[in-house]
């Protein structure tokens, strides 16, 4: 496909809005992500709310991530930044940080670790936010220093470290485990992996996108939203692989999620019905082959995912969409 196809309407849409200010249930599904390590431990009272509503009629809510071993999760609006909490028993959030406060004035992807830590890529802002979810504390601003960036989303190493996409500058970030644990609040984000001579080629608009780190911690599977392509990036050897996907056309990974050998994928591209794309992976990651597509279930051109038990917490994201369906919402795939 074309690559100047790429500035549709959804991808220039968040660019353009980040600039400016720097549910039904579905057939089983095997997924997993950096926040799910609560989900076998939490254990729901029934029944759950199929959406949770959002407030604001221009939130464009894009990340999420759901809290180990508490009811809650969190969501960004990429439009001004603001981050919600909902309670998975509840079927409306609130707002658990303003928006444009510690200079946040846009966010994508999210995800909390283990130590409560909520850590927040910053799109256009090139920043990386990190916040103790306990007291709502600003504990850490990682800056990449760049404005031809834009942090897309987060995902977390078994060591504790973080990895960032960039959509428009081609590096993989990376934030380890110990400067998430210092006291230094300011702090340089620095690129894990530069992608500039890579065979992952960015071209005009969003390209690096949703993430996730294999279990051993070896490898970071990165999404092409441009190329509709899948990476395995060896964060030892710096090595960049293209994921064999068996000759399957149309998958495509604004958000990724993964348990075991089984990668989940989420999109809106070319479905705003949205569409969740589950493939099984070799064991070395370099080839996968898709077992099936689910679109509907109350999905409006989503962005992402995560884990809520045997569910999918799917954030209807609706950028391209100049008149929005109000609520704006995250639904609840059964699987």
């Amino acid at each position: 496909m074309p690559h100047n196809r790429l500035f549709r309407p959804r991808a220039a849409a968040v660019a353009v809005a980040s600039l400016l200010v720097l549910g039904g249930t579905a057939p089983a599904l095997a997924a997993s992500g950096g926040d799910a390590p609560h989900a076998a431990a939490w254990h729901h009272r029934e029944p759950l709310p199929a959406s949770y509503s959002i407030p604001g009629d221009k939130t464009y809510p894009e990340g999420i991530a759901r809290q180990q071993g508490t009811p809650f999760f969190y969501v960004g609006s990429t439009s001004d930044g603001t981050i919600y909490r909902g309670d998975v028993h509840q079927s409306a959030t609130k707002v658990f940080l303003p928006g444009g406060k510690d200079g946040r004035t846009s966010v994508a992807g999210m995800k909390t670790d283990r130590a409560g830590r909520l850590i927040v890529a910053g799109g256009a802002t090139g920043k990386v936010f990190v916040y103790d979810t306990r007291t709502r504390a600003l504990l850490h601003v990682f800056d990449t220093g760049r404005t031809d960036t834009f942090l897309n989303d987060v995902a977390l190493a078994p060591n504790g470290d973080a990895y960032i996409s960039d959509s428009i500058h081609p590096a993989l970030w990376h934030i380890t485990a110990a400067e998430l644990k210092s006291k230094q609040v300011q702090q340089p984000l620095h690129v894990g992996v530069d992608l500039t001579n890579s065979p992952m080629v960015y071209d005009v608009g969003f390209n690096g996108n949703g993430l996730v780190v294999t279990g051993d911690g070896r490898y970071v599977l990165l999404a092409d939203y441009n190329d509709y392509a899948f990476y395995r990036v060896d964060v030892r050897t710096r090595q960049v692989v293209p994921i064999d996907l068996g000759g399957a056309k149309g998958v495509s990974g604004d958000g990724l999620l993964l348990r075991g050998d089984t990668l989940t994928a989420v999109t809106e591209l070319d479905h705003p019905e949205g569409q969740i794309s589950v493939l099984k992976l070799s064991h070395d990651y370099a080839k996968a082959e898709l077992v099936r597509t689910v679109h509907g279930h109350g999905m409006h051109s989503p962005s992402t995912a995560a884990v809520d038990g045997h569910d999918l917490l799917i954030v209807n994201f609706q950028f391209q969409i100049a008149d929005p369906k109000l609520p704006f919402n995250v639904v609840r795939v059964h699987v």
